[in-house]
């Protein structure tokens, strides 16, 4: 409440209860919830003291500065600060106050004004008259002026000053009867309750940063009381579930013990705030909800993680575990979507004008994103791999004049080991979008030759050949004979030439080579006994002028 008064003291309370809110409610002495932002720009006395002009007076200076509206109010804020009942008692009128009261409750009254101010009191200093006069248009009597309205349970009750005579013939302006003698009624309604009565007489009027020593340590209860439910709610939830799923799951665990434990921990707090008879300051802060906030953008990660394990592990036993790369990334940004929604929801909360922010925020993305457009297009690209899968850590395949085995698929690029034993890099953008030769997923590997004969094969040699190459094909259990296929295919310039198509049974390369051996000399055994020869074609070159002659092989 005197927070309200001493801006210093206000930063220093909302950073207080930054490490101990937990709870938010609404504000009575408003029509709306305040605004912490708007609770502490209108209440910053030590600002509107700078600018109060305290040379005008009608008679002797007045040692209290009680000269205008708005100083008197200033001097009674800082006695109230400091806890300067004493002094606030001079800026009380006690006038004509109802026989129960008289000048001796005096110091009582200003403490229980401390109480009530600082629980239902908004004052914007700045729309205090600083003129010895006051108001002359606010609809009041001109010896009264209007410092602040307090919304009560039976409706808006004005907090006044007003000017009276000093005694030496000089008019100050002090708060008016009429308000200190509604101080008891208010009190009532916005004081400690029956409960923080009964504390606030056990413990001894001291104050910490705004509250009373009683309010801290129920602060303290309610926190540990909170944390106890807490933990009995979770340590049940998490017995039904391991009872449900018949195995301790240490992700589910943790999840349940951490983010949940505090969120649940936090709506105990609120629940049970108004028990420590919470200042205007600090229901504000707890209205801009921030360990709410932080508690439920907690566990909302904490979800997400849960969420996409899930999912890497459905993953893994499908067969996808090349894909698990790709939640990394989206997780990533998930995540720091919903604290950026945090973040605003906060802003908000405390009363910054977080749309044009959001618009810069939107502006700035996107010049991010045109930045970043190359980095995009490969990420984009990774998914598209991932999705569709045209290839897999480990496969052999071609993509352009590129033969190799598949290492490694990134975010940026895909690794392929070449038959060189190089490494390159392909950039997923561009390996998304071209053509890519999966030799892997081959069901069975083609062998495709030809078979050059000698011109002087007989037709009855010919024969022979093809008749043990078919049933080379017809006995090996690693040829496809279906798709297979031997035929003397044409006389060539140089050779009689036999086309050989053979499928070989298997997706492993070099396996293939070894069967492919295999079949090679099988069917140089085929010739050889057939009685003909394979031929190399030679062409003969005669220089003219010399007698040599050079007779190459190709």
């Amino acid at each position: 409440m005197k927070l309200l008064l001493n801006p210093p003291k206000i930063r220093l309370l909302a950073t207080a209860f930054v490490l101990f809110a937990l709870s938010s409610s609404s504000l009575y002495a408003v029509d709306e919830p305040q605004k912490l932002k708007q609770i502490v720009e209108k209440s910053d006395v030590e600002k509107v003291a700078g600018s109060v002009d305290t040379t005008v007076t009608k008679g002797p200076p007045d040692e209290y500065g009680r000269t205008t509206p708005r100083s008197s109010t200033l001097g009674l804020a800082r006695a109230l600060d400091e806890m300067d009942f004493e002094t606030a008692v001079h800026y009380l009128d006690l006038r004509n106050l109802p026989f129960t009261m008289d000048e001796a409750d005096g110091p009582d009254l200003a403490r229980k004004l401390l109480i009530v101010a600082g629980r239902s009191m908004i004052v914007d200093y700045e729309a205090i008259s600083d003129d010895p006069d006051g108001h002359a248009d606010d609809g009041l009597p001109s010896y009264r002026d209007r410092i602040t309205t307090v919304k009560t349970s039976e409706g808006l009750v004005d907090i006044l000053m007003q000017r009276v005579p000093r005694g030496d013939g000089v008019f100050i302006w002090k708060l008016s009867n009429a308000t200190v003698a509604m101080i008891p009624e208010l009190n009532k309604e916005f004081g400690y309750g029956p409960i923080g009565d009964k504390l606030s007489l056990v413990f001894p009027h001291f104050y910490v940063m705004g509250l009373e020593l009683w309010q801290w340590a129920m602060m303290l209860v309610l926190l540990v009381a909170g944390y106890i439910f807490a933990y009995v709610i979770t340590w049940l939830l998490f017995k039904l579930i391991t009872l449900y799923r018949k195995e301790r799951l240490v992700r589910a665990e943790k999840f349940i013990n951490g983010p949940l434990r505090i969120l649940i921990m936090v709506l105990f707090f609120r629940s049970t705030f108004d028990l420590i008879a919470p200042t205007l300051v600090a229901r504000a802060l707890f209205e801009a909800r921030t360990f709410l906030i932080i508690a439920a953008v907690w566990v909302m990660l904490g979800f997400v993680d849960l969420i996409m394990y899930g999912i890497a592990e459905r993953m893994k036993k499908q067969g996808h575990a090349d894909a698990v790369v790709l939640l990394r990334p989206a997780t990533t940004i998930i995540k720091l979507t919903l604290i950026f929604i945090g973040i605003v929801s906060w802003l908000d909360n405390v009363g910054y004008e977080v749309t044009t922010l959001v618009a810069g925020l939107g502006i700035g993305g996107l010049a991010v994103a045109f930045a970043a457009q190359r980095t995009l297009e490969n990420l984009i690209g990774s998914i598209t791999i991932y999705s569709s899968q045209p290839v897999h850590v480990g496969d052999f395949c071609r993509f352009g004049n590129t033969l190799g085995v598949v290492e490694e698929i990134g975010l940026r690029a895909t690794q392929l080991r070449t038959l060189e034993r190089t490494v390159v890099h392909i950039p997923n953008a561009k390996f998304s979008t071209d053509i890519i030769e999966n030799l892997t997923q081959r069901d069975k590997i083609l062998y495709r030759t030809r078979l050059r004969l000698s011109l002087q094969t007989t037709a009855k040699q010919m024969q022979d050949v093809l008749a043990g190459i078919r049933q080379l094909i017809k006995d090996n259990e690693h040829i496809d004979e279906e798709s297979s296929r031997a035929r003397f295919l044409d006389f060539g310039e140089y050779a009689q030439e036999i086309e050989l198509y053979v499928y070989i049974k298997t997706r492993d390369f070099v396996e293939y080579l070894e069967h492919r051996e295999d079949i090679n000399l099988k069917i140089a055994n085929i010739i050889e006994s057939s009685g003909t020869r394979l031929v190399v074609p030679t062409r003969t070159t005669y220089f003219e002028g010399m007698n040599s002659l050079a007779s190459n092989q190709h």
